[in-house]
């Protein structure tokens, strides 16, 4: 795995051990949302990325996933899926994608999901059938 990706994938899991918590629009090490904790890991890896503060709690329209391809190209097939990578979720109740998180290793074989989520706070957990159902699709921000 490249440093970048190992010094995000650090950065996400130090949220997660310090117990940091949610908060909408978050971009602190003591509160973060699920953007913010993209946003926060990506640049504490060295890589520059856009941040924008400005959203509702629900994205209009499809939002998340216009601006998730704007910055980063088309979504990866899962066979060329790697930790680091940014997955793009629905909620059960709900078509259009609203929550995103980094997908990990598993040290028994698949992916973890790291991520702020409003019941949560900052978390890692494994990438179960449950999660499965609703991931969208996955990003790189390593590739362009």
């Amino acid at each position: 795995m490249n440093p970048q990706r190992q010094a995000t994938l650090a950065h996400a899991r130090g949220l997660v051990a310090k117990g940091v918590r949610w908060r909408h629009r978050g971009r602190t090490e003591w509160a973060v949302d699920c953007v913010g904790m993209i946003v926060l890991s990506l640049r504490a890896a060295g890589v520059d990325i856009e941040d924008e503060k400005h959203y509702g709690r629900e994205p209009w329209k499809d939002g998340l996933r216009q601006k998730m391809q704007r910055r980063f190209g088309n979504p990866v097939a899962e066979p060329l899926w790697q930790p680091g990578d940014i997955a793009v979720f629905k909620s059960p109740q709900k078509s259009d994608p609203s929550h995103v998180g980094f997908l990990g290793d598993y040290p028994h074989g698949g992916f973890t999901l790291i991520h702020a989520h409003a019941d949560q706070d900052c978390r890692e957990h494994i990438l179960d059938k449950r999660w499965r159902r609703l991931l969208v699709e996955v990003y790189s921000p390593w590739v362009t």
